[in-house]
């Protein structure tokens, strides 16, 4: 069966939660920016409640590798490797 979808298409549905996460994965300056002043960082993003609380509480711990910040941020690790392979995870510094 032939595919409608790009993986173009597939990529614009990551989360601004992995997009974020992506990005500060990549980004030392923007990960700190995130660790310091998480709720500044969040203002504007499509999040739960319970994402919100889950970045409130992240460390530089959580930031080792890809798997420990997926456990601190309860979501799949396919997820957040959605977020860091995303082009625009890449360009968007906070």
């Amino acid at each position: 069966m032939t595919s409608y979808f790009s993986d173009h298409s597939r990529q614009d549905r990551a989360s601004d939660l992995a997009l974020l996460l992506g990005h500060t994965m990549q980004c030392e300056t923007c990960r700190e920016k995130l660790l310091a002043q998480p709720e500044r960082v969040m203002l504007g993003r499509k999040m739960t409640g319970a994402q919100r609380e889950a970045l409130n509480r992240l460390t530089p711990e959580d930031f080792e590798n890809a798997q420990t910040l997926a456990v601190a941020l309860d979501m799949s690790l396919s997820e957040l490797s959605e977020g860091i392979n995303h082009p625009r995870a890449r360009l968007r510094h906070l």
